[in-house]
């Protein structure tokens, strides 16, 4: 080529990508800059693939092709050239295709009588977005050359830049929009909550659980994560947490089903430094044996049938962060073995593996079985056991810590008029105390069913006895309850866990009477701070005191 016919091309090269960066849609930018690199190398036919967003490759623009025979037959071979490039990513250059080695199965391309072949990649560093191809009948012109493949290149990255930036603006677009009408959405909930009082009575009643949570976590600890317990005994389990989950010593878990042992194990992970590791759950009662042992410590390929692919197990998924081992009591024999071992050397080797690998999980089982007693029955090691209870949290049923169940039914209100979208919800005196007489054998979760089905199927705002969804028999009477109530009165200072049966007035005052002594000596005989422990208000816990006669303490 001579340098002046070089140097015009170069200068409509130019002009063409200056035009291609300004157009604004794909497919018109793909016509423009195939007519032109067409007319620019003096070809006869040409087309464009693209790989579009959904994966599929697809013929975006043609020149001097019509429709019809894209869809043809006479038109697979030349897509399947530009095929070959889109998926080699190098450039294909023929110039007497007819004895080209590469193309004597295409009986069409003899059909149609292609002399000359040219196809490039358009490529960005990264990716191949599609090919364009060129071709020339036999015609006696001369085939493509160098200079007409330098050509197609430069004309390849410029579309390559031109398709990529046109993508790029489109995305921003379709962001930009989105962020329009988020914007504008935001603008209209702003505008109906600044209106809105109900709105504004909500946002007040979420600030002041707020400010309640707050008191809760500086002096009642009201709450441990998400347990929920005012008594004695839960306050002596969150002390436990406290002193224990800085530490990686193992825990187990004790109590009857229901009761919320995977919070309380849930609460020892989130609250200390193992939260940001994973936590892994695993129910020992609900895995076959065979798959048990798998789940714990993983496999290697080719272990047993079906082991194609390595698995990692719990204990090495878990990380630095705690394996929860639920119904531990149900592990069968051979498994606790392992077990012992991954406890005793801090390590487990999957099945199939040759090479032990160190775990830093911390262990934590939970069981509603009485271990002791398994253990004398053969069915539980008594090392494992051992291993296992270095620090032991017992969780006592709902029947022993009655205080709890008013906290309880507030907690599970506050919940159902949240996850379904109901007006407040409380329970009138008589179906609070219609509560407390059952002994709960579900324990909390059987509690907080009743509660929840009570709040969604009832008339109005206060549920009243009459409409709780109370538990029943296996024979669809009610199920069995205490001879007296307990009469809970509004901010009662809770007494420790009842005894079954009857309660009279008299312990329960006497019970009370005590509670009140151990806050003031706890705290100095500062009323106003024994009034905080005991989650009552100054001016009902100055009542009590003078109905028990105690007096003295500071203010």
């Amino acid at each position: 080529m001579d340098p002046q016919t070089r140097v015009a091309r170069l200068e409509r090269l130019l002009a063409l990508n200056k035009r291609l960066l300004e157009e604004e849609e794909v497919g018109h930018l793909l016509d423009l800059a195939l007519e032109s690199v067409v007319e620019f190398a003096d070809a006869d036919r040409g087309f464009i693939l693209l790989r579009e967003a959904d994966g599929n490759v697809r013929v975006k623009a043609a020149q001097n092709i019509d429709r019809e025979t894209v869809r043809s037959d006479r038109f697979r071979p030349s897509r399947a050239i530009a095929d070959r490039v889109l998926s080699a990513g190098e450039a294909v250059v023929s110039n007497n295709a007819l004895d080209d080695d590469r193309f004597l199965a295409s009986e069409s391309l003899h059909e149609m009588a292609i002399k000359s072949v040219m196809a490039i990649p358009i490529r960005t560093r990264e990716h191949v977005l599609g090919a364009v191809y060129l071709d020339r009948m036999t015609s006696g012109r001369p085939g493509f050359n160098a200079d007409d493949l330098r050509l197609l290149q430069d004309f390849g990255d410029v579309a390559a830049i031109a398709v990529e930036m046109r993508r790029l603006v489109e995305r921003l677009e379709v962001q930009g929009e989105e962020l329009r009408k988020a914007k504008a959405s935001l603008e209209r909930l702003t505008a109906t909550l600044q209106d809105d009082v109900a709105a504004k009575s909500v946002e007040i009643a979420r600030v002041e659980r707020d400010l309640e949570a707050k008191n809760r976590a500086l002096g009642l600890k009201y709450t441990f994560g998400n347990i929920v317990g005012r008594s004695p005994r839960m306050h002596r389990i969150f002390d436990t947490l406290s002193q224990v989950m800085d530490y990686p010593v193992p825990v187990l878990i004790t109590g009857e089903s229901g009761t919320g042992k995977e919070l309380i194990a849930r609460a020892l992970h989130h609250g200390g430094p193992r939260k940001v590791q994973p936590f892994m759950a695993i129910n020992c009662a609900a895995i076959p044996e065979n798959l048990l042992e798998s789940e714990l410590f993983g496999f290697k390929r080719g272990a047993f049938t079906g082991a194609t692919a390595d698995k990692e197990g719990l204990f090495r998924a878990a990380r630095a962060g705690t394996v929860f081992l639920d119904e531990i009591g149900e592990m069968p024999l051979s498994v606790q073995s392992k077990l012992l071992r991954v406890l005793q050397e801090k390590e487990v080797r999957p099945i199939g593996g040759r090479d032990s690998e160190k775990v830093e999980a911390r262990i934590v089982a939970a069981t509603n079985r009485e271990l002791r007693r398994e253990i004398a029955a053969g069915r539980f090691r008594e090392d494992l056991f051992y291993r296992l209870n270095v620090v032991e949290v017992h969780v006592p049923p709902l029947r022993e810590r009655l205080e709890d169940i008013a906290a309880l039914v507030d907690h599970f209100l506050e919940q159902v008029s949240s996850e379904f979208g109901l007006p407040p919800r409380r329970l009138s005196p008589d179906a609070l105390q219609a509560l407390l007489r059952f002994d709960w054998p579900g324990n909390v979760r059987q509690l907080e069913n009743s509660v929840k089905s009570s709040a969604i199927l009832s008339r109005g705002a206060i549920v009243s006895a009459d409409e709780l969804r109370l538990p029943t028999s296996d024979r669809g009477e009610p199920a069995p309850s205490r001879v007296e109530p307990v009469r809970v009165v509004a901010e009662e200072v809770a007494p420790p866990a009842p005894a079954r049966g009857i309660r009279t007035r008299a312990d329960w005052e006497g019970a009370e009477r005590q509670r009140i002594l151990d806050a003031l000596v706890e705290c100095n005989w500062n009323k106003s701070k024994a009034a905080v422990l005991l989650s009552v208000s100054r001016r009902n816990l100055y009542r009590k005191l003078t109905r028990y006669g105690i007096e003295g303490g500071t203010d």
